[in-house]
């Protein structure tokens, strides 16, 4: 556990936190949220708001996305 908590706690982990609030354009609040569902896999929160940037971009709402993969997936 202290290996975890020693790499949340570095500069590089920070760094690269503030590099997403950056590029993102998101309050760090959004961020440490992130942190929070994803721990501190830098992947599954990079992937998180790039996807959220796509959706936003698009105009779609995740609702739209989940709805529309379940109607390719399991066609009636």
């Amino acid at each position: 556990m202290r290996k975890n908590t020693d790499a949340a706690s570095s500069p590089d982990f920070a760094l690269f936190l503030l590099g997403i609030e950056q590029k993102y354009k998101v309050p760090l609040n959004e961020v440490l949220d992130a942190v929070t569902r994803f721990g501190i896999s830098r992947g599954k929160i990079q992937g998180y708001f790039e996807v959220q940037s796509y959706l936003k971009k698009k105009g779609l709402t995740t609702q739209q996305v989940n709805d529309g993969m379940v109607h390719r997936w399991f066609p009636a």
